[in-house]
């Protein structure tokens, strides 16, 4: 192990033993008592996301320089990152407070996310070098890998609005009521037909009686003479 690291990982310790001894009075402020408390890297303007501000109170990362307590946090969102911050963090590099910040949240298993708009490389897809590009997207995954969760700003859900009756509706389809009689006891069919020309003789009908085309030939093959009143 050369100086530097040793250096790096004893200023570490260093820090957190400082931070846990100092949590109880620099954490717990009386006007923020009962919310969760963010430490924002990057830009503070920047919208985020619903589900994961609900009853909390953001901090810039110049909070997290003046006190180096990132023990003071519930969890860390990343609003933005360069290129050499994204490369030094995915390499475990602290090379300024953003990275610091990030890597120190990670080690003390702080949730840690970062918005899609956080990695800007990405509005250059397919447009210079595939190879520099998918170098990126390699130390993207590796935060991953780290620990670092992805978020991206839920567009809210607009109230689904009421349902309007239909401009025009069709009228309800009234039945006529009728003032026919029903014909069973008019109807010939070769039933009566029969029964008739059992009977014998001239078969005498109502003048409105209707007679069926079989029971017409029945009578006719009878030679049975149908008489109908008028």
């Amino acid at each position: 192990m050369n100086q530097a690291d040793l250096e790096y990982i004893v200023g570490l310790v260093t820090q957190q033993v400082m931070a846990a001894m100092n949590q109880g009075s620099s954490a717990q402020d009386p006007q923020y008592e009962g919310m969760s408390k963010i430490l924002v890297v990057g830009p503070e303007n920047v919208t985020l996301p619903e589900d994961l501000c609900q009853d909390s109170v953001a901090f810039g990362l110049a909070d997290y320089c003046a006190h180096k307590n990132i023990l003071r946090y519930d969890r860390v969102i990343i609003t933005d990152l360069t290129t050499t911050q994204l490369a030094d963090i995915a390499m475990a590099r602290v090379s300024d407070d953003v990275t610091d910040a990030v890597i120190t949240a990670l080690l003390n298993g702080i949730d840690t996310y970062m918005l899609e708009s956080a990695l800007s490389f990405r509005k250059m897809a397919g447009k210079g070098s595939t190879a520099l590009y998918n170098l990126l997207e390699s130390y993207a995954r590796t935060l991953q890998v780290f620990g670092i969760k992805m978020a991206g700003i839920r567009p809210k859900q607009q109230p689904v609005p009421e349902a309007k009756p239909p401009k025009f509706k069709a009228p309800a389809i009234v039945v006529p009521k009728g003032s026919g009689i029903p014909n069973a006891s008019r109807l010939i069919s070769e039933v009566e037909a029969a029964e008739l020309i059992k009977a014998g003789g001239p078969v005498h009908l109502a003048a409105n009686a209707i007679i069926t085309p079989l029971a017409r030939d029945m009578f006719a093959q009878a030679r049975v003479d149908v008489i109908q009143d008028r």
